[in-house]
């Protein structure tokens, strides 16, 4: 059951031979946007996919569960994108790409040449909007996992969030540090902290490398904090689904 087929995830338990039925916003999206009669949908529950078979069924819409999907489509590894913050069209750009390339965890954070500043009135909207987001990434790739998206923390509590192999994607590192593949093994878990649109103060760097972050360098060129974010996330999920596919 290849192709593109739409995929939604479910908050209720599924069960081979009986009928899901999609929530409000599943169902609206299904009969009006998609306009689904009788196709193949992909359903996940708990990190599980199953196919299903979606049509109306009076007021409801409903997903006879069919057989369960058994690839995983994750990279194999926790994948951690610290993210400064930076203008929302595009950390919302990054969310959903980071999403696609197989992060697990997202954490906004704050620093001291961050342009964009959190407001606290309109972060519980903006949190439900990044969560949106993620979940329709998740969706259109056909992941079986929504990725985290953390409430925004400072700098210093980036420390709460390390990983096995953590890591500083840094402008002024070029030529005296490694690069990304040098410092992943596959099947260990990353964080990398990407800056803000001002980069780092000396001090933040000096304090992240104390506190095990290393260094490193995405090449000779200066690149947009979206642009570093995706870049990484690229060659993180490169280097674990290219080693996953010789074992």
């Amino acid at each position: 059951m290849g192709g593109v087929m739409q995929q939604y995830f479910s908050d209720t338990p599924l069960v081979v031979g009986q009928e899901y039925i999609l929530n409000k916003d599943q169902a609206h999206h299904a009969k009006n946007v998609v306009r689904l009669h009788h196709e193949t949908i992909r359903l996940v529950y708990d990190g599980i996919g199953y196919f299903a078979d979606a049509y109306s069924k009076g007021k409801d819409f409903v997903a006879m569960v069919l057989e369960k999907d058994e690839r995983i489509n994750e990279i194999g590894v926790e994948v951690t994108l610290a993210m400064g913050l930076i203008r929302k069209e595009k950390f919302e750009l990054v969310l959903q790409k980071a999403c696609e390339l197989g992060v697990t965890r997202i954490v906004p954070f704050e620093s001291i040449r961050c342009v964009v500043r959190a407001k606290k009135e309109k972060e519980d909207k903006q949190q439900a909007r990044r969560i949106d987001i993620l979940q329709e990434a998740a969706e259109q790739c056909k992941r079986n996992w929504i990725p985290e998206i953390t409430p925004i923390v400072q700098l210093k509590d980036l420390v709460k969030y390390r990983s096995d192999v953590n890591v500083l994607p840094y402008e002024n590192a070029y030529s005296k540090s490694k690069f990304m593949t040098e410092v992943l093994s596959p099947g260990q878990s990353v964080t990398f902290v990407i800056g803000p649109e001002g980069g780092f103060a000396p001090e933040e760097v000096e304090f992240l490398q104390q506190n095990g972050f290393e260094a490193i360098t995405l090449g000779k060129r200066i690149l947009r904090a979206e642009t570093a974010a995706m870049y990484a996330c690229a060659v993180i999920s490169e280097r674990n689904e290219a080693y996953e596919n010789t074992l």
